[in-house]
């Protein structure tokens, strides 16, 4: 793949984020067509994209995730149009509400079997979580690396701050904290490529990577003092950019059901 063409990823529906089987954007069948009606919200890419690759039900609401089917839709089509949000962080992706006022579309922009849907998007989860706590795991480790150089610079009460406890033995924590997030990663990436079930580790890796390295970059900003503070140092940057991966692609909350779910079974679900 190039990358020349923008594809955003359509579940996200203002009625449900979390309950990602509750769509209710529509597509009905018109002769060989359908017709879209609603809403997408929080689409990433919202107004680069050129395709969105969405996720519109074709069953009855009762249904749930068996009356979803998947299509990928120009976004250059009548009926169409696109908001973005002023978020306080990934700014150079963005976010937005993609809407779509009786949208036509040929048939043969269905990706697989009507109803089949939801079933596709929810696999792929598997993968897009363990990449998302790369990000994270990566952001934090520039944070770390950068600290640790500035505190072999920084000195304070005559002394390198490296050389007091209160200080290395914070990066000494970072440091451990990130490699364990890392390797979880790399052990779930493992499993994938041997074709063994991974969607526990999946969540595990996704709720704490976004929420600790979080917390990571908020130290190593703190120990840069009053220019830690400044956008003139990437760490308040960086903090922001994670903070919102703890929410895209589930938060931390529907991670850890689907921990539960995956180690002791359905009975942990409230809704079976």
């Amino acid at each position: 793949a190039s990358g020349e063409i923008i594809v955003a990823l359509g579940l996200t529906e203002p009625r449900g984020g979390s309950d990602a089987a509750n769509l209710t954007v529509s597509a009905k069948k018109d002769g060989s067509d359908y017709i879209i009606s609603g809403e997408k919200a929080s689409i990433s890419y919202s107004e680069q994209a050129e395709y969105i690759l969405m996720f519109a039900r074709t069953g009855e609401l009762e249904a749930k995730a068996h009356g979803v089917t998947c299509f990928l839709v120009p976004l250059d089509l009548p009926g169409i149009s696109r908001t973005s949000y002023d978020d306080i962080g990934t700014r150079p992706v963005g976010r937005g509400s993609v809407f779509f006022d009786n949208v036509r579309i040929p048939e043969n922009c269905r990706i697989g079997e009507e109803n089949t849907g939801f079933t596709k998007i929810m696999v792929g989860f598997d993968l897009s979580r363990i990449l998302i706590a790369l990000q994270c795991i990566g952001a934090a480790q520039a944070s770390i690396d950068e600290t640790w150089q500035y505190t072999l610079e920084r000195k304070a009460f005559g002394l390198q701050l490296v050389k007091y406890q209160g200080v290395n033995f914070q990066l000494a924590e970072f440091e451990s904290q990130n490699e364990s997030y890392r390797t979880l990663a790399y052990h779930a990436l493992k499993l994938r490529d041997e074709g063994v079930d991974h969607t526990k580790e999946a969540a595990m890796v996704k709720w704490m990577a976004p929420k600790y390295c979080t917390e990571i970059i908020h130290g190593c900003l703190l120990l840069h003092g009053h220019f830690g503070y400044s956008k003139d140092f990437p760490h308040q940057q960086r903090m922001r950019d994670v903070m919102g991966l703890q929410i895209g692609d589930g938060t931390a909350n529907i991670m850890k059901m689907i921990i539960a779910r995956e180690t002791i079974g359905s009975v942990s679900v409230q809704y079976k």
